[in-house]
């Protein structure tokens, strides 16, 4: 199908006094409880579609040649759900769609009639087509007050159903074969296509890749029996179906729980019972924070969800890439959000703090860091110091000279000296932004830093790029629920990385580039191989002259230039010694663990690894001895269309049972906890991250047209008073002018012309 709404040509739009002529005419009478007035048209795509759970057509008719008002009249009926089945089909070989109407009900309760009616009976409210305020285009008229209809009265005694009333008689156009599957009742889509849907959209294909997906599969889109549009309706009931999104995502990190003991949440609800703060970390994510839990980045992920609300934190491993340690939801980017994070994070961290961490600056962020890690160094971004340079003196000379004061090694004395002349040669001495930053200096100068570990990390770049990597998996209408899943699938992704490095640092041997085999050689087997060719190069780099002290006990080594305690590797300073003094390995006191191939290997953690590597290996040799059977099962099962829909039919049951007896999936009948029910989902914000969209409107003025030619505001170009002099050959006088940052140069304008203007004027 390539639309969803298709509308037969020749509808018949009738009023009041043409349907009481054509009721008159027919002598049709009506139920004085029934109304044909359509009670909710603006929301009729949420009626649901009452096609055939089954596929074959009910027995007694195989074409609409036969089967006249009488033999309908005749026929009996187990259950409602066979009448709606046999109406439905009916109605698809005559060429229009049905829906349920009325039922009756006795006294005890009991349903003892149903009615089922064309698509088209009954009329659009007069309230939906007056609506002063509406925004929205009006959708197309279809109820055109048919009075086609099937009722089916319970009959007494048997518990069958007959059918009481059978009208057939429409008064639109029945629609020709290749509408009718444009028509609601017979588009539906089936509980293995239901599936199948939701498991692509779980790997993060889109709505239409996968309508696509199902044209390929039935050889053609006129093959497809529903549409685009309906798949939507679809994820929107499961939606609805989970009684909130924060709700859903609460059984989720249970149903997780059942599977990963370790897994830590705690959520914080408002005044009005609407989620504020949640925070969630595997247990994956503890291991890895055990370990390199040292050093702490992290940054909010502005618009990564409908709420605008994400914070991830993150880190390095032992292969110099981004490992995850956690993540949060917090309703507002102030202190007391931030407290509550950083707080919950420290009790699933079991009270280990980091030694360093690493921000943009956020005041609020930076308070909370303090007031939750106050032994902890906290460093500026190198990144955002220098945008914030560039916008604030707007200077590039200034910028890089700042840029040089920041990230050069050299010593305290130094680079006193070097700003002093900084300050005296761009004349910003007084700049007050120029002396708030220099009262920071202890956290961005790499001259009072050094012998700070930071992992060679300097600005959040790394978390920019996770943002990146993040954005392949969620998106910004995603809801708490796909937010969580699709996180927890983008840290799936970065460990699957991680466990490709841990190959290629076991797999082979490197080819040695420099002279000092031996150390190389020992390098290799003792760093990653991304570490190793940080080592392999400082083998090569000559560097300037610094001081480096040897203690015959414990064999340990310094350096003046600190870069061993700040980075972790032996640079060119130390291993000119080893050269020196014939060492053919490298000291077990220069290696640290964070960087090396046993990494993982120790902290006592060695049997929780050992576990969940025994377990990763078996499930994966289960899970590809059972794709196989899955292989050879489809090719068999696929032979024929009834074998197909059987198979696919169970599988998908079987799966389901799986799923809720593993925690999965939460069990259709189980309730919500009152703890549950009241948690309600979050309310949207505006970051600080977003731009304009975060200023009032009032705030920012109207931004006035302005001239091109003469620079005066009010007017365009084309309409400049000065045009018509500068088409008969005279030049346009006025400004010409250029902005550079917050500077404008004016080039001298004739003084004899009256229409200069001055910067004041401006």
């Amino acid at each position: 199908m390539g639309s969803c709404s298709r509308v037969v040509e020749g509808t018949c739009q009738w009023n009041v006094r043409s349907r009481d002529d054509w009721v008159q005419r027919s002598g049709v009478g009506l139920d004085e409880q029934e109304t044909l007035y359509d009670m909710g048209i603006e929301a009729e795509e949420y009626f649901r579609d009452y096609a055939s759970k089954d596929d074959g057509r009910n027995k007694g008719f195989d074409s609409d040649e036969g089967v006249g008002p009488d033999d309908v009249l005749r026929m009996e009926f187990n259950t409602p759900d066979e009448a709606k089945s046999f109406y439905n089909n009916y109605s698809r070989l005559k060429g229009f769609s049905t829906r349920q109407g009325r039922k009756v009900t006795n006294t005890a309760g009991d349903i003892v009639r149903y009615t089922f009616v064309c698509n088209r009976q009954g009329y659009r409210e007069k309230k939906w087509l007056q609506m002063a305020n509406r925004k929205r285009e009006h959708k197309i008229v279809t109820r055109c007050g048919c009075l086609a209809e099937m009722r089916i009265k319970r009959k007494d005694g048997s518990g069958k159903w007959y059918v009481s009333r059978f009208v057939d008689e429409h008064n639109h156009e029945l629609a020709s074969g290749k509408f009718v599957d444009y028509l609601r009742s017979h588009r539906r889509l089936s509980e293995v296509e239901i599936a199948q849907m939701t498991s692509l959209r779980e790997v993060g294909i889109s709505i239409p890749k996968i309508y696509e997906s199902f044209a390929a599969q039935l050889g053609g889109f006129n093959l497809v029996t529903f549409t685009k549009q309906d798949m939507y309706n679809e994820v929107r009931r499961q939606r609805e179906l989970q009684n909130g999104d924060v709700s859903a995502a609460i059984r989720y990190l249970e149903g997780v729980s059942r599977v990963d003991n370790r897994i830590f949440w705690r959520y914080k609800v408002g005044s009005e019972n609407n989620l504020c703060d949640l925070f969630w970390s595997d247990g994956r994510s503890q291991f890895d924070y055990a370990i390199f839990g040292d050093v702490l980045a992290f940054d909010a992920t502005y618009g990564r969800n409908k709420y605008n609300l994400p914070v991830v934190f993150s880190g390095v491993n032992h292969h110099n890439q981004t490992c995850v340690f956690g993540c949060a939801m917090v309703s507002c980017e102030t202190q007391e959000s931030y407290i509550w994070v950083l707080r919950q994070f420290l009790e699933c961290m079991e009270g280990k703090a980091p030694k360093a961490v690493i921000t943009d600056g956020d005041t609020s962020m930076r308070n909370a860091i303090r007031h939750v890690f106050p032994e902890t160094h906290h460093r500026l971004c190198a990144w955002h110091l220098l945008r914030n340079a560039t916008s604030n003196i707007c200077d590039s000379q200034f910028t890089q000279l700042f840029r040089h004061c920041m990230l050069a090694d050299m010593e305290v004395d130094e680079f006193e000296v070097q700003w002093e002349a900084m300050l005296d040669e761009c004349g910003v001495r007084e700049v007050e932004w120029v002396k708030d930053l220099y009262r920071k200096k202890t956290a961005w100068a790499t001259a009072y830093i050094r012998g700070q570990f930071f992992a060679g990390i300097r600005t959040t770049s790394r978390c920019e790029s996770l943002h990146a990597k993040l954005g392949r998996f969620v998106e910004s209408r995603y809801g708490v629920l796909e937010f969580v899943t699709n996180f927890q699938r983008c840290i799936d992704f970065l460990r699957d990385n991680e466990d490709e490095l841990e190959f290629r640092s076991w797999y082979g041997t490197p080819v040695l580039q420099t002279e000092f085999v031996e150390l190389e050689k020992d390098g290799w087997t003792k760093y990653t191989r991304e570490m190793f060719w940080r080592f392999r190069e400082a083998l090569k780099r000559p560097e300037k002259k610094w001081e480096v002290l040897r203690q015959n006990v414990g064999n340990k080594f310094s350096c003046t230039c600190l870069r061993m305690e700040s980075f972790g590797l032996p640079y060119v300073h130390i291993l000119a010694v080893l050269v020196r003094l014939d060492y053919t390995i490298i000291p077990n006191t220069l290696v640290l663990r964070r960087w090396s191939k046993t990494a993982k290997l120790h902290y006592g953690l060695n049997c929780t690894r050992n576990e969940t590597q025994e377990q990763t290996t078996t499930y994966r040799s289960r899970l590809g001895a059972f794709a196989q059977l899955c292989t050879r099962l489809g090719r068999v099962a696929c032979m024929s269309d009834e074998d197909f829909k059987y198979y696919s039919h169970k599988v998908l049951t079987d799966t389901i049972c799986l799923e809720i007896k593993n925690g999965l999936r939460p069990p259709e009948d189980v309730g919500l906890t009152a703890e549950e029910q009241r948690v309600k989902d979050p309310i949207s914000v505006r970051t600080k991250g977003t731009g304009r969209l975060s200023q009032a409107s009032a705030s920012t003025g109207k931004k006035r047209r302005k001239c091109s030619n003469c620079g005066r505001l009010g007017h365009r170009r084309t309409r400049c008073p000065n045009r018509a002099g500068q088409e008969g050959g005279q030049p346009c006088v006025g400004v010409n002018k250029r902005v550079r940052g917050t500077q404008v140069v004016q080039e001298d304008a004739p003084s004899n012309n009256p229409e200069a203007v001055s910067l004041g004027d401006l």
